[in-house]
């Protein structure tokens, strides 16, 4: 048998290795290609699934407070943009009906699809009853409110009812000039109630200013007939007293504690009635923005849009308007107020319009969108991301951020509107009309609110 000459043999193997190698890089090529196509078929049907989302359509109404530039900035900005974006979509914008009209379309059924509520009760009473949409089951929940910083989220019933829009605080402001007039400083603003008060009886005898009167202080007393809510006004000054340890509820909502001792309920209705001697009965032509009125302990960071529409001219704060927290019982202790803002809540319709509603309410959330709205409707931020941007660090703004450091949230029982309304007309009986006494209105609103509760 003949031997293969081992050049033959050298050939062959390095031909069967180049083949083998070509035969490699085909299906490597092959491979790359097929996995590029899937890749690109994979995107492509991502693109359309995204364009399939945002082709949204259908029609849903907004409801907004009344007073500031709610309904305008709403109406002419937010609906507008965000149909813009979304031409089949329609976006009704309509103001809440005053004097308790909206209980009574909500229990007719006529219900919008958002609403812009407040913190606190009203999520938490609607929930309760079961017309609002738990927030928790919408897509993309967790990325917003994991977007929001925590102490503005409450759950309510085991759900997330509300997203928190923008917030606020209060703050007593003062006029200025009306210190320098009664012989005080306006730099050194009252930091104690009783220094308060003082201070309300001298800018009080001041003379008339064109034949009005000019008032020490001044309370939104109108209000005092337009439901529970109004409490919320008056709280801050009451947290004071008892230094942040007691609001109306124990921590479960199941009792009262206002009627502790400590919690000093008593000496706000006291104090309240002696500043009242000091000011005008309602706020009809006499409120703060008339320049006759020396403080107003209940101005929320929201109002400072008002002060553009002062009597004679603008209002600016700092040079017209000075800023301090709410006074104290005695000096070195702690300042507290409100937390208070403005809640975005669906009530339930059908999957579609819920559906709507939630990517409208996303919509608002977006940082850019949501610092222009807080801007125009002078508004605090609840996104982390906005937090610490230049605008909230001006000096006519900072005071409020820094205020929102000991804020106490409004607590979110059901029942908290009715039994707040138990104290405001208690408040009209010790306060407005000198019924009864303020021990008397404090043991009377809370016999009358444990009986709500045992019900």
């Amino acid at each position: 048998m003949k031997k293969t000459p081992l050049i033959v043999i050298l050939v062959l193997m390095m031909f069967s290795v180049f083949l083998g190698a070509c035969s490699s890089e085909t299906s490597d090529t092959e491979t790359n290609e097929e996995t590029t196509q899937t890749k690109s078929e994979e995107n492509q049907n991502s693109n359309e699934d995204e364009e399939k989302e945002e082709k949204l359509s259908g029609e849903i109404t907004v409801m907004v407070p009344a007073g500031g530039y709610y309904l305008k900035h709403t109406k002419e900005f937010l609906a507008k943009e965000f149909m813009k974006r979304h031409p089949d979509v329609t976006v009704n914008v309509e103001q809440e009906p005053e004097g308790g009209q909206l209980t009574a379309r909500i229990a007719a059924g006529d219900t919008p699809d958002v609403l812009v509520g407040v913190f606190g009760y009203q999520p938490a009473k609607y929930a309760k009853d079961k017309l609002i949409v738990n927030l928790d089951k919408m897509p993309g929940s967790k990325e917003l409110f994991n977007r929001i910083a925590p102490q503005y989220i409450q759950e309510n019933f085991g759900g997330k009812y509300y997203v928190p829009w923008n917030a606020t605080t209060q703050m007593m402001i003062y006029n200025k000039e009306l210190f320098r007039q009664a012989g005080l400083d306006p730099e050194n603003p009252p930091s104690t109630f009783d220094e308060y008060l003082e201070a309300a009886k001298a800018i009080d005898n001041l003379p008339d200013k064109n034949g009005a009167p000019i008032y020490g202080n001044v309370f939104w007393n109108e209000a005092l007939a337009w439901g529970g809510w109004y409490w919320t006004m008056n709280a801050q000054i009451y947290y004071n007293f008892n230094q942040g340890k007691y609001q109306l509820f124990n921590d479960l909502g199941t009792d009262i504690v206002f009627d502790k001792p400590d919690a000093k309920l008593k000496e706000f209705y006291e104090f309240m009635d002696k500043a009242q001697k000091y000011a005008p009965e309602n706020m009809d032509g006499n409120d703060f923005f008339s320049r006759r009125v020396g403080m107003w302990l209940q101005f929320g960071y929201g109002w400072k849009a008002n002060l553009n529409e002062a009597k004679d001219k603008p209002m600016v704060i700092g040079e017209d308007v000075g800023v301090a927290p709410i006074p104290v019982p005695e000096e070195g202790q702690t300042h507290y107020s409100t937390l208070d803002g403005r809640s975005l809540m669906i009530f339930k319709s059908d999957p579609e319009r819920e559906r709507l509603a939630w990517e409208f309410i996303k919509f608002m959330m977006e940082d850019e969108i949501n610092l222009k709205s807080l801007k125009e409707l002078a508004q605090l931020p609840t996104l982390k991301s906005l937090t610490d941007d230049e605008y909230f660090q001006q000096p006519d703004i900072k005071p409020f951020v820094d205020q929102l450091e000991h804020a106490l949230p409004n607590e979110p029982v059901a029942e908290i509107g009715d039994i707040s309304n138990m104290l405001l007309k208690n408040y009209v009986r010790t306060v407005i009309k000198d019924d009864i006494s303020a021990e008397e209105a404090v043991n009377d609103a809370a016999k009358k609110a444990r009986e709500l509760l045992s019900q």
